[in-house]
Protein backbone atom coordinates (compact mmCIF):
# COMPACT_ATOMS: atom_id res chain seq x y z
CA UNK A 1 0.00 0.00 0.00
CA UNK A 2 0.95 3.47 -0.36
CA UNK A 3 1.77 5.89 2.53
CA UNK A 4 2.34 9.72 3.20
CA UNK A 5 5.36 9.26 5.72
CA UNK A 6 7.44 12.09 7.80
CA UNK A 7 10.85 12.15 7.05
CA UNK A 8 12.02 15.09 8.06
CA UNK A 9 11.47 19.21 8.14
CA UNK A 10 9.97 19.48 4.72
CA UNK A 11 10.21 15.77 3.56
CA UNK A 12 6.90 14.18 3.65
CA UNK A 13 7.41 11.11 1.40
CA UNK A 14 4.72 8.15 -0.62
CA UNK A 15 6.45 5.28 0.19
CA UNK A 16 5.27 1.96 -0.89
CA UNK A 17 4.56 -0.32 2.85
CA UNK A 18 3.08 -4.10 3.29
CA UNK A 19 -0.97 -3.46 4.11
CA UNK A 20 -1.22 -3.62 8.00
CA UNK A 21 -2.52 -6.57 9.34
CA UNK A 22 -4.87 -6.59 12.50
CA UNK A 23 -3.72 -7.86 15.68
CA UNK A 24 -6.14 -9.19 18.87
CA UNK A 25 -8.23 -6.26 19.69
CA UNK A 26 -7.18 -4.28 16.68
CA UNK A 27 -9.15 -3.02 13.73
CA UNK A 28 -7.68 -2.10 10.20
CA UNK A 29 -9.61 0.16 8.22
CA UNK A 30 -9.02 1.59 4.64
CA UNK A 31 -9.12 5.34 4.63
CA UNK A 32 -11.88 6.76 2.09
CA UNK A 33 -11.16 10.14 3.45
CA UNK A 34 -8.08 12.08 5.72
CA UNK A 35 -8.72 15.50 5.72
CA UNK A 36 -5.79 18.17 6.07
CA UNK A 37 -5.79 20.78 9.40
CA UNK A 38 -2.83 23.17 10.82
CA UNK A 39 -1.30 20.44 12.99
CA UNK A 40 -0.29 18.23 9.99
CA UNK A 41 0.94 21.14 8.25
CA UNK A 42 3.24 21.85 11.72
CA UNK A 43 3.94 18.29 11.28
CA UNK A 44 4.96 18.71 7.81
CA UNK A 45 6.82 21.89 8.35
CA UNK A 46 8.86 19.74 10.99
CA UNK A 47 7.94 22.13 13.94
CA UNK A 48 5.56 19.39 15.74
CA UNK A 49 7.09 18.02 19.05
CA UNK A 50 5.46 14.48 18.61
CA UNK A 51 7.51 14.05 15.14
CA UNK A 52 11.28 13.01 15.47
CA UNK A 53 13.25 14.15 12.61
CA UNK A 54 13.29 10.89 9.60
CA UNK A 55 10.79 8.91 11.91
CA UNK A 56 8.66 7.57 9.27
CA UNK A 57 5.84 8.12 11.21
CA UNK A 58 2.55 8.70 9.09
CA UNK A 59 0.22 12.28 9.90
CA UNK A 60 -3.25 12.58 9.51
CA UNK A 61 -5.92 12.09 12.70
CA UNK A 62 -9.46 13.64 10.38
CA UNK A 63 -10.26 9.93 9.00
CA UNK A 64 -13.15 8.40 7.50
CA UNK A 65 -13.02 4.86 6.18
CA UNK A 66 -14.41 1.43 6.19
CA UNK A 67 -13.35 -1.70 8.33
CA UNK A 68 -11.77 -4.44 6.14
CA UNK A 69 -10.16 -6.44 8.87
CA UNK A 70 -11.39 -6.93 12.40
CA UNK A 71 -9.05 -8.12 15.17
CA UNK A 72 -9.64 -11.04 17.84
CA UNK A 73 -11.42 -9.62 20.51
CA UNK A 74 -12.18 -6.55 18.79
CA UNK A 75 -15.93 -4.66 18.66
CA UNK A 76 -16.47 -3.63 15.26
CA UNK A 77 -17.78 -5.40 11.69
CA UNK A 78 -15.88 -5.93 8.72
CA UNK A 79 -17.17 -3.63 5.82
CA UNK A 80 -18.83 -1.30 8.45
CA UNK A 81 -18.19 2.64 7.53
CA UNK A 82 -16.94 4.42 10.09
CA UNK A 83 -15.62 8.17 11.51
CA UNK A 84 -12.44 7.68 13.76
CA UNK A 85 -12.23 9.67 16.82
CA UNK A 86 -8.24 10.05 17.35
CA UNK A 87 -7.64 10.51 20.78
CA UNK A 88 -7.42 7.85 23.71
CA UNK A 89 -5.81 8.01 26.64
CA UNK A 90 -4.36 5.62 29.44
CA UNK A 91 -8.07 4.98 30.96
CA UNK A 92 -6.56 5.68 34.41
CA UNK A 93 -5.57 9.01 34.70
CA UNK A 94 -7.91 11.51 36.66
CA UNK A 95 -8.59 13.38 33.46
CA UNK A 96 -9.93 10.09 31.77
CA UNK A 97 -11.79 8.62 35.00
CA UNK A 98 -13.85 11.90 34.75
CA UNK A 99 -14.31 11.42 30.82
CA UNK A 100 -11.64 14.25 29.72
CA UNK A 101 -9.73 11.57 27.43
CA UNK A 102 -8.09 14.79 25.75
CA UNK A 103 -6.48 15.61 29.09
CA UNK A 104 -4.66 12.44 29.67
CA UNK A 105 -1.82 12.27 31.44
CA UNK A 106 0.05 10.53 28.35
CA UNK A 107 -2.31 11.51 25.63
CA UNK A 108 -2.46 9.36 22.51
CA UNK A 109 -3.94 10.00 19.30
CA UNK A 110 -3.84 8.63 15.81
CA UNK A 111 -1.81 10.43 13.16
CA UNK A 112 0.39 11.94 16.08
CA UNK A 113 1.58 9.10 18.48
CA UNK A 114 1.01 6.51 16.23
CA UNK A 115 0.33 6.06 12.11
CA UNK A 116 -2.91 7.96 11.00
CA UNK A 117 -4.89 8.17 8.08
CA UNK A 118 -2.09 9.69 4.57
CA UNK A 119 -1.91 6.39 3.70
CA UNK A 120 -4.19 3.79 2.02
CA UNK A 121 -4.81 1.37 5.01
CA UNK A 122 -4.28 2.22 9.02
CA UNK A 123 -4.64 0.22 11.66
CA UNK A 124 -6.03 1.20 14.80
CA UNK A 125 -4.76 0.06 18.26
CA UNK A 126 -7.08 -1.55 20.48
CA UNK A 127 -6.54 0.89 23.39
CA UNK A 128 -8.67 3.18 21.01
CA UNK A 129 -11.10 0.31 19.78
CA UNK A 130 -12.03 -0.82 23.37
CA UNK A 131 -12.37 2.76 24.07
CA UNK A 132 -15.07 2.51 21.16
CA UNK A 133 -13.66 5.11 19.27
CA UNK A 134 -14.86 3.80 15.81
CA UNK A 135 -18.41 6.07 15.22
CA UNK A 136 -20.64 4.67 12.48
CA UNK A 137 -21.16 6.94 10.02
CA UNK A 138 -24.66 6.88 8.10
CA UNK A 139 -25.69 5.68 4.97
CA UNK A 140 -24.84 8.57 2.02
CA UNK A 141 -22.77 10.20 3.87
CA UNK A 142 -19.83 12.14 1.74
CA UNK A 143 -16.74 10.36 3.54
CA UNK A 144 -14.78 14.09 3.23
CA UNK A 145 -17.70 15.92 5.03
CA UNK A 146 -17.50 13.48 7.63
CA UNK A 147 -13.60 13.86 8.42
CA UNK A 148 -13.98 17.51 9.02
CA UNK A 149 -16.48 16.08 12.61
CA UNK A 150 -13.09 16.33 14.07
CA UNK A 151 -12.16 19.87 13.80
CA UNK A 152 -16.35 20.29 14.29
CA UNK A 153 -16.15 18.35 17.63
CA UNK A 154 -13.04 20.81 18.78
CA UNK A 155 -14.83 23.87 17.94
CA UNK A 156 -18.08 22.07 19.85
CA UNK A 157 -16.21 21.73 22.92
CA UNK A 158 -14.71 25.24 22.56
CA UNK A 159 -18.33 26.92 21.48
CA UNK A 160 -19.95 24.52 25.25
CA UNK A 161 -17.03 26.35 27.54
CA UNK A 162 -18.39 30.15 26.44
CA UNK A 163 -22.21 29.00 26.94
CA UNK A 164 -23.84 30.94 24.25
CA UNK A 165 -26.97 31.87 24.53
CA UNK A 166 -29.91 33.47 22.56
CA UNK A 167 -29.64 36.61 21.99
CA UNK A 168 -25.56 37.21 22.61
CA UNK A 169 -23.52 39.37 20.86
CA UNK A 170 -20.80 36.88 19.70
CA UNK A 171 -17.69 37.93 18.17
CA UNK A 172 -14.71 35.20 16.71
CA UNK A 173 -11.35 35.98 15.72
CA UNK A 174 -10.23 33.81 12.37
CA UNK A 175 -12.50 32.97 9.77
CA UNK A 176 -10.32 30.20 9.03
CA UNK A 177 -12.28 26.75 8.82
CA UNK A 178 -12.56 26.79 12.73
CA UNK A 179 -14.00 30.20 12.81
CA UNK A 180 -16.48 29.24 10.65
CA UNK A 181 -17.23 26.18 12.14
CA UNK A 182 -17.67 28.49 15.71
CA UNK A 183 -19.71 30.73 13.33
CA UNK A 184 -22.50 27.85 12.53
CA UNK A 185 -22.16 26.93 16.18
CA UNK A 186 -23.02 30.83 17.93
CA UNK A 187 -25.64 30.44 15.16
CA UNK A 188 -27.39 27.22 16.00
CA UNK A 189 -27.07 28.61 19.70
CA UNK A 190 -29.23 31.72 18.66
CA UNK A 191 -26.80 34.29 18.88
CA UNK A 192 -28.33 37.89 17.98
CA UNK A 193 -24.93 39.26 16.36
CA UNK A 194 -22.19 37.50 15.34
CA UNK A 195 -18.94 39.10 14.35
CA UNK A 196 -15.90 38.41 12.83
CA UNK A 197 -12.91 40.05 12.78
CA UNK A 198 -10.69 38.56 9.75
CA UNK A 199 -7.96 40.49 7.74
CA UNK A 200 -8.28 38.21 4.43
CA UNK A 201 -11.25 39.81 2.57
CA UNK A 202 -12.00 36.51 0.83
CA UNK A 203 -12.43 34.53 3.81
CA UNK A 204 -14.34 37.76 5.67
CA UNK A 205 -17.00 37.28 2.32
CA UNK A 206 -17.45 33.39 3.22
CA UNK A 207 -18.04 34.30 7.18
CA UNK A 208 -20.91 36.07 6.21
CA UNK A 209 -21.95 33.25 3.72
CA UNK A 210 -21.87 31.10 6.75
CA UNK A 211 -24.41 33.30 8.90
CA UNK A 212 -22.19 36.15 10.08
CA UNK A 213 -23.82 39.40 10.69
CA UNK A 214 -20.51 41.39 10.02
CA UNK A 215 -17.06 41.05 9.56
CA UNK A 216 -14.51 43.36 9.90
CA UNK A 217 -10.64 43.88 9.07
CA UNK A 218 -9.14 44.45 12.66
CA UNK A 219 -9.83 43.84 16.02
CA UNK A 220 -9.67 47.85 16.43
CA UNK A 221 -12.57 48.23 14.31
CA UNK A 222 -14.52 45.78 16.49
CA UNK A 223 -17.60 47.23 19.08
CA UNK A 224 -17.52 45.82 22.88
CA UNK A 225 -19.46 44.95 25.27
CA UNK A 226 -19.50 41.50 23.57
CA UNK A 227 -21.12 38.21 25.46
CA UNK A 228 -18.66 35.51 24.31
CA UNK A 229 -15.07 36.22 22.38
CA UNK A 230 -13.72 33.09 20.86
CA UNK A 231 -10.17 33.59 19.18
CA UNK A 232 -9.48 30.69 16.97
CA UNK A 233 -6.66 32.62 15.49
CA UNK A 234 -3.32 32.18 16.37
CA UNK A 235 -3.01 35.48 17.13
CA UNK A 236 -1.57 36.66 20.77
CA UNK A 237 -3.17 40.27 20.16
CA UNK A 238 -6.05 38.71 19.79
CA UNK A 239 -6.06 37.64 23.05
CA UNK A 240 -5.22 40.98 24.70
CA UNK A 241 -8.20 42.02 22.57
CA UNK A 242 -10.43 39.58 23.62
CA UNK A 243 -10.38 40.82 27.33
CA UNK A 244 -10.86 44.59 25.75
CA UNK A 245 -13.87 43.69 23.50
CA UNK A 246 -15.67 40.92 26.37
CA UNK A 247 -19.01 43.28 28.05
CA UNK A 248 -19.42 42.22 31.59
CA UNK A 249 -19.82 38.84 32.49
CA UNK A 250 -18.61 37.94 29.54
CA UNK A 251 -17.28 34.50 28.34
CA UNK A 252 -13.57 34.21 26.84
CA UNK A 253 -12.26 31.10 24.94
CA UNK A 254 -9.06 31.08 23.93
CA UNK A 255 -9.13 28.43 21.44
CA UNK A 256 -6.14 28.56 19.25
CA UNK A 257 -2.58 27.17 20.89
CA UNK A 258 -0.09 30.00 19.94
CA UNK A 259 3.20 28.80 18.69
CA UNK A 260 5.70 27.80 21.69
CA UNK A 261 7.71 30.73 20.86
CA UNK A 262 5.35 32.91 21.22
CA UNK A 263 2.93 31.75 23.51
CA UNK A 264 3.44 34.10 26.32
CA UNK A 265 1.28 37.56 26.29
CA UNK A 266 0.92 40.40 28.51
CA UNK A 267 -2.97 40.59 29.31
CA UNK A 268 -4.68 43.09 31.43
CA UNK A 269 -6.21 41.23 34.42
CA UNK A 270 -8.24 43.77 35.79
CA UNK A 271 -10.52 43.59 33.11
CA UNK A 272 -11.26 39.59 33.81
CA UNK A 273 -11.44 41.32 37.25
CA UNK A 274 -13.16 44.08 37.52
CA UNK A 275 -15.77 42.85 34.44
CA UNK A 276 -15.87 39.54 35.63
CA UNK A 277 -14.95 37.73 32.91
CA UNK A 278 -14.80 33.85 32.50
CA UNK A 279 -11.98 33.12 30.50
CA UNK A 280 -11.40 29.34 29.08
CA UNK A 281 -8.91 27.27 26.92
CA UNK A 282 -10.22 24.35 24.97
CA UNK A 283 -7.85 21.71 23.32
CA UNK A 284 -8.89 18.61 21.19
CA UNK A 285 -12.11 16.33 21.84
CA UNK A 286 -13.73 13.60 23.30
CA UNK A 287 -15.70 10.80 21.46
CA UNK A 288 -19.35 12.53 22.96
CA UNK A 289 -17.80 15.68 21.16
CA UNK A 290 -16.79 13.40 17.89
CA UNK A 291 -20.43 12.18 18.12
CA UNK A 292 -22.53 15.25 18.59
CA UNK A 293 -20.53 16.37 15.77
CA UNK A 294 -21.42 13.70 13.34
CA UNK A 295 -24.92 14.49 14.57
CA UNK A 296 -24.48 17.77 13.03
CA UNK A 297 -23.17 16.97 9.81
CA UNK A 298 -26.11 14.39 9.11
CA UNK A 299 -28.74 16.42 10.00
CA UNK A 300 -27.46 18.90 7.95
CA UNK A 301 -27.53 21.80 10.57
CA UNK A 302 -23.64 22.13 9.67
CA UNK A 303 -22.26 21.51 6.27
CA UNK A 304 -18.81 20.63 6.54
CA UNK A 305 -18.37 19.50 3.29
CA UNK A 306 -18.84 23.21 1.86
CA UNK A 307 -15.33 23.91 3.69
CA UNK A 308 -13.53 21.58 1.23
CA UNK A 309 -12.38 23.83 -1.62
CA UNK A 310 -9.88 20.81 -3.19
CA UNK A 311 -9.68 17.27 -2.73
CA UNK A 312 -6.79 15.06 -4.00
CA UNK A 313 -5.36 11.08 -4.22
CA UNK A 314 -2.75 10.43 -2.11
CA UNK A 315 -0.07 10.49 -5.20
CA UNK A 316 -1.26 13.87 -5.31
CA UNK A 317 -0.36 14.40 -1.95
CA UNK A 318 2.78 16.81 -2.16
CA UNK A 319 0.09 19.05 -4.40
CA UNK A 320 -2.49 18.64 -1.89
CA UNK A 321 -0.31 20.09 1.13
CA UNK A 322 1.09 23.15 -0.96
CA UNK A 323 -2.62 23.91 -1.48
CA UNK A 324 -3.78 23.37 1.88
CA UNK A 325 -0.52 25.90 3.28
CA UNK A 326 -1.14 28.20 0.58
CA UNK A 327 -3.95 30.07 2.32
CA UNK A 328 -6.41 29.77 -0.96
CA UNK A 329 -7.99 26.90 0.35
CA UNK A 330 -9.90 26.60 3.54
CA UNK A 331 -10.08 22.57 3.98
CA UNK A 332 -8.31 20.23 1.91
CA UNK A 333 -9.02 16.27 1.63
CA UNK A 334 -7.11 13.75 0.53
CA UNK A 335 -8.80 10.53 -0.87
CA UNK A 336 -6.58 7.38 -1.21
Amino acid sequence: MQVLAYRGPNSLVLEERAPPRAGTGEVVVRVDACSICGTDLRIAAGSHRAYADASGRVPGHEIAGTVVEVGDGAEATAGARVFVAPNYGCGRCRACLRGAVNLCETPRAVGISEDGGFAEYVRLPRELVAQRNLLPIRDGADPGAVAIAEPLACALRGSRACRIEAGDVVIVFGAGPIGLLHVALAVLAGAGAVLVCEPNSERRDRALAWGATAGYADGAELPGDADVVIVAAAVPVAQQQALELAGTGGRVNFFAGLPRDRSRVELDTNLIHYKELVVTGTTASTNAECNDALDLIFDGRVDTASLIDARFDLASAREAFERAGSGRALKVVIEP
